[in-house]
């Protein structure tokens, strides 16, 4: 070989051995900038604690960063051990309310399981697996690659690509970055589950001790109750009667009469709130039997009728269950009735209308107060079952009667709440358990 063929030889090795290092150079590039990418996703991604907008931008990112058509995404759902469900896709045709889960004991899962530390070809896992049809599932969400979600050697979940938009094949630098993001996914989707749980748990415990600190304050006011009511009532006994000896000794003195009756009227005031304040501490039990509600509402609606009557105020009634059953006090819930109706009369203006309802809602029975009156501020909804709040001007209010019947139905395993109807009005909804089954009917 002459000196020119020994020339033109090294200079088409050197010329290889150039292209070589640049196409090393550019790996190296691409892996420093893919690294630095994922370490900003990354960077984003702790600082996202909610799961769902986790995996929303997750998603996103994965779409722009790969120039594919769509991602999608499995993780495991709370209170679901056993399989993986489908909780986030984009740019593929499903519908967004379809249940699609892989099971942890399934075909694909176990198989994946056993080399989790890379990606998987689509057209791969369907020649592996030609039985499974969790791999049919892959195909019906598009898929292209399946890269498993890695956490401390245990699979947590699935991210699933589809093919490019500029239909080139994935190369394996791709690969590692995908297999990159997951991992760091895996980490990411944890830390938002943990302090999901942390938050759930700091609220049980935050309403615990609301529970508790109310709970101190009403065995407190009951206390002060009992005594309050020892103390008062009998010096109340003895001005009602001397109340009576002097209107008798008034005689014709109209004056005379007037401030009796008015000095009458503030002696049943206070007998009121003591009555009240005793409900709430030490409340007349009565026989917790088979009640039906709706006689019960009947008849209250009965004993109020005469005064709704003279303040021109129609009771609608729409009862929808024939026969709610529920095991409660009829005198206790004919106490709740009556205080609802009479709320709801001195907030409806004459020729208003209170409409009473009772339906059957599966195992529990509603029972709903609308009146046609200005409703509740929403500052005051949060504190209308509050002991000794109240909306009411002067003195006509205690703040009492409310709090009274949040305590009976509570007792029942039941709830009442307030709210404004879209209507106009306020709305008091009762929700009560119905009794066991075959002893009501609705």
């Amino acid at each position: 070989m002459d000196r020119d063929q020994e020339s033109e030889q090294l200079q088409l090795e050197f010329d290889a051995k150039i292209e070589e290092l640049t196409r090393t150079n550019k790996r190296l590039k691409r892996k420093i900038f893919d690294l630095y990418t994922i370490f900003e996703i990354s960077r984003h991604l702790n600082t996202v604690l909610r799961i769902n907008d986790l995996l929303d931008g997750i998603i996103l990112t994965i779409i722009g960063q790969m120039g594919i058509n769509g991602a999608a995404i499995f993780v495991r759902m709370e209170k679901d051990k056993k399989s993986f469900a489908l909780a986030r896709h984009r740019g593929i045709s499903l519908k967004n309310d379809l249940d699609i889960r892989l099971s942890l004991e399934g075909c694909l899962i176990n198989h994946i399981s056993k080399e989790q530390n890379r990606t998987y070809n689509f057209a791969e896992l369907r020649t592996q697996l030609p039985a499974c049809h969790e791999v049919d599932i892959l195909e019906m969400c598009e898929c292209e690659l399946a890269i498993p979600m890695s956490l401390k050697n245990e699979i947590c979940g699935l991210l699933l690509v589809t093919s490019k938009i500029a239909k080139t094949a994935f190369f394996e630098d791709d690969k590692d970055f995908l297999l990159i993001l997951a991992n760091q996914l895996a980490v990411s989707v944890e830390n938002a589950r943990l302090f999901e749980s942390e938050k759930v748990a700091y609220d049980e415990l935050r309403k615990t001790q609301e529970q508790l600190i109310q709970s101190e304050r009403l065995a407190a006011l009951g206390q002060l109750s009992a005594r309050v009511a020892h103390e008062v009532n009998n010096p109340l006994g003895i001005i009602k009667n001397y109340l009576e000896l002097l209107a008798i000794e008034s005689g014709e003195s109209e004056k005379a009469s007037d401030f009796v009756g008015i000095v009458r009227e503030e002696v049943d005031r206070i007998a009121r709130i003591v009555r009240q304040l005793l409900d709430f501490y030490r409340p007349d039990e009565g026989d917790v039997i088979e009640t039906n509600l709706r006689t019960i509402l009947d008849e209250t609606i009965l004993l109020v009728g005469m005064q709704f009557e003279k303040k021109g105020i129609q009771i609608v009634k729409e009862f929808k269950a024939r026969k709610p059953v529920a095991m409660v006090s009829g005198e206790q819930m004919k106490q709740v009735f009556l205080n609802l109706l009479m709320n709801s009369k001195d907030f409806t203006p004459e020729g208003g209308t209170i409409t009473v309802s009772l339906v059957r809602q599966g195992k529990n029975v509603l029972i709903q107060f609308h009146d046609t009156g200005k409703g509740i501020p929403d500052a005051d909804l949060d504190n209308i079952f509050k002991p000794f709040f109240t909306t009411r001007k002067g003195a006509s209010g205690t703040g009492l009667g409310l709090a009274v019947c949040d305590s009976i139905v509570k007792k029942y395993s039941g709830s009442i709440s307030a709210a404004n109807h879209p209507g106009g009005g306020a709305e008091f909804t009762i929700v009560l358990p119905l009794a066991s089954k075959g002893k009501s009917d609705g």
